[in-house]
């Protein structure tokens, strides 16, 4: 059913609202509430990709309201709660406030006239802890290609109902048809296509590469052929072909045997006698301590350097490590 936006109690003991409520003293305002949700947060503080709230505010205003309604549980007295679907609520609440053009005075809710308190843990706890399970990037680069392409879907549009991040819907049908291009002609009928791969092509989209390939007098057949047998990567790699295809030495080299030996014939690190020598309990405790105690501000210089070799290292230290813990049957247990 469609109920008032003030018909609905936020609910102060959802866990996210909580979690600062506890350590509040004074009146519990509106605004109070949108910090613990984060509506008011920074809009680029979550994880790349992520449906922020701002993400969130701009998908539902394309569309003009929420496709999933909120749960809601109505108490013995009458009087309603939101179990799940607060944020929604709430931005409901701002766009009517705001006097935001449609008509935002009423939402889509699920009401529960009898539900115990373990039936609300289990909604919550679907709901975020395991949540709906997520398409994978190439995935959701297909669907949005075929909105615009086959659909024929204007791509303000779609940028509007993906949560108005031009740049990235962008890139993902770009990259999704690369790949398509230049990357499945590659595979005899039958064979896997491994869709993981999918993530090089993103990173192709950079200037810089394409145009290192280009340069080079290389085709995106040649990059194709690359990812395809392992000459490079993901992300991390794909970002140092630049490096690699602009110095003969390196290019040599990473045609025959791939783009960590080209970035080692490039720099080979300088690594001392001590440290040859250290035992790897030393090593690991070593890199561990190093990165418990990174300076803020060289961290913020690693973010806006992707292309650091202390990156690069790193991500070739990760795969090491990952790859003998598989080895030795331990990953599960580190995570």
């Amino acid at each position: 059913m469609d109920l008032g936006i003030d018909e609905v109690e936020l609910d102060r003991m959802n866990p996210r609202i909580r979690r600062l409520l506890e350590y509040y003293e004074g009146d519990i305002t509106d605004e109070r509430i949108a910090l613990a949700l984060d509506v008011a947060g920074d809009p680029g503080a979550e994880g790349k990709g992520a449906t922020t709230p701002e993400r969130l505010r701009n998908s539902i205003l394309a569309h003009g309201g929420i496709i999933q309604p909120i749960i809601v549980k109505r108490e013995p007295s009458g009087h309603m709660v939101c179990i799940e679907g607060n944020t929604r609520l709430y931005i409901y609440r701002q766009f009517h406030r705001e006097n935001v053009t449609g008509d935002w005075s009423r939402i889509p809710a699920i009401v529960h006239d009898t539900l115990a308190e373990d039936g609300i843990d289990a909604i919550r706890l679907q709901a975020h802890l395991v949540g709906p399970r997520a398409w994978d990037a190439y995935s959701k680069a297909k669907y949005q290609w075929e909105l615009q392409f086959k659909h024929m879907m204007p791509l303000d549009r779609l940028v509007d109902l993906c949560g108005g991040d031009r740049r990235d819907v962008q890139k993902s049908i770009n990259a999704y048809a690369d790949m398509e291009n230049h990357f499945r002609k590659l595979h005899e009928p039958g064979e896997h296509y491994d869709t993981q791969r999918y993530s090089g092509f993103v990173e192709l989209q950079s200037g810089k590469v394409k145009t290192a390939i280009f340069n080079a007098g290389f085709t995106l057949d040649h990059f194709a052929e690359w990812i395809k047998n392992g000459k490079i990567g993901g992300l991390a790699t794909v970002r140092q072909l630049p490096r690699v295809l602009n110095d003969p030495k390196a290019r040599a080299v990473f045609l025959k045997k791939g783009i960590k030996a080209a970035l080692d014939a490039i720099e080979q690190p300088d690594i001392g006698a001590d440290l040859q020598s250290a035992s790897m309990v030393q090593l690991a405790r070593a890199l561990l301590q190093k990165v418990d105690s990174l300076p803020f501000g060289e961290l913020q210089r690693l973010r806006a350097n992707p292309d650091d070799d202390v990156i690069r290292h790193l991500g070739d230290t990760a795969d090491a490590v990952r790859n003998l813990l598989t080895e030795l049957g331990q990953l599960d247990d580190v995570g």
